[in-house]
């Protein structure tokens, strides 16, 4: 254990002196030597968690993510360690025993240009006699509105599609269970973008995702964050499901059945998500537009086709669903269990569904098509 009094000597932050703090000296004082204390122990990467906020066991979690990611912050690109210097930019009260913090990541190049890496966001709260730290996501938050479907806790601005909602819950629900689990509880954050969902986590700005226009972030210790806005995350709770029961994960099947079971991971410009019938259409007209594509060929090159919903569907994954779905009609969960831990790659991928349905590279177009001929969407009674 770290002794905080010898950590109270350690400044690993930078305090400009014509920074104004509108805080009484002891407090303030108080809270300047606990985030050097703080932060001496991010960057050796050993966060006691007595200094953390413990008041909400999700933000608890998500606290302890983002200071483990900055505990690379200070190191520039090319490995020169502590290139970039922490300076505290802002702290003021926003409640009785709440304070915002701002700290920026500054490094000065050799032709002393300064360059901004990071402008991270903390909130500091007395409890006791103690002050304690956390990611700004409740703060940002306290006034959005709640509403709990099922298992499922959405925190949003302006209206909750309840359909959506109870789909999305019905899909956690039966996703779990197909992997033999209990259904988890997840707060879920209707954010708009990618940046909004880097600020709620304490990243006002970053060098590395600046301007980046990601659809959405994931599942992080049971809380997700959406994409564009929209209520159903079934993709990637697949993923998060999976992870827990599977080593030497293939992606190609992986992807493939959260295509199936969840959805494309994209939503349209409508806001909607793409599921996986409109991409079996779309892939159809493809073909009979395309007749001397072979099915074997977009599938290895993973080309890009469906650039009229969004840009970033595949083509593999799409065929993959499609794939997956036979094993699981053929073999059950069993094989869906042996393809997911297939290992890497396309090679072991098609490996083991050549053991499992008997296809493969040289018959592939065939029974492929077949496939996409007889599909129909899987209804969520």
């Amino acid at each position: 254990m770290i002794a905080f009094t010898a950590l109270n000597a350690q400044t690993v932050i930078h305090k400009p002196e014509n920074l104004r703090i509108d805080i009484e000296d002891t407090l303030k004082n108080k809270i300047l030597n606990s985030l050097d204390s703080l932060f001496f122990q991010v960057d050796q990467e050993r966060v006691d968690e007595r200094l953390l906020d413990q008041s909400d066991q999700n933000v608890f979690n998500l606290t302890k993510g983002v200071l483990s990611w900055l505990s690379n912050e200070t190191t520039e690109k090319d490995s020169i360690p502590n290139f970039y210097k922490r300076q505290l930019i802002n702290m003021y009260p926003v409640s009785v025993n709440e304070y915002f913090i701002s700290i920026a990541y500054m490094g000065i190049k050799n032709d002393e240009i300064p360059v901004l890496k990071t402008i991270s966001n903390l909130i500091a709260s007395k409890n006791n006699e103690k002050i304690v730290f956390s990611i700004p996501l409740n703060y940002l938050t306290r006034r959005w509105q709640t509403k709990t479907v099922g298992n499922v806790t959405y925190y949003f601005k302006g209206e909750l599609n309840l359909e959506r909602a109870k789909l999305f819950d019905k899909k956690n629900n039966q996703i779990a269970g197909k992997f033999g689990l209990k259904p988890e509880k997840f707060d879920f954050y209707m954010t708009e973008n990618y940046q909004e969902v880097k600020s709620l986590l304490g990243y006002k700005y970053s060098l590395m995702d600046n301007g980046k226009t990601e659809n959405g972030a994931g599942v992080y210790y049971n809380t997700i964050f959406a994409i564009m806005h929209n209520e159903d995350f079934s993709h990637d709770v697949f993923h998060y499901y999976s992870e827990q029961i599977h080593e030497n994960r293939n992606w190609i099947a992986e992807e493939g059945i959260a295509y199936s079971w969840g959805n494309a991971y994209y939503a349209k410009q409508n806001g909607e998500m793409i599921e996986l019938q409109e991409l079996v259409d779309y892939l159809k007209k493809y073909m009979q537009n395309n007749s001397e594509i072979s099915l074997w060929k977009l599938y290895e090159e993973d080309t890009k086709i469906f650039n009229a919903l969004a840009k970033e569907i595949s083509v593999r994954s799409t065929i993959a669903a499609l794939l997956c779905d036979e094993i699981e009609r053929q073999k059950g969960m069993e094989g869906i269990k042996l393809i997911i831990s297939c290992g890497k790659g396309l090679d072991n991928y098609i490996k083991t569904l050549t053991e499992l349905i008997a296809i493969n590279k040289d018959n592939f177009d065939f029974e492929v098509k077949k496939l996409i001929d007889k599909y129909e969407q899987k209804t969520n009674e």
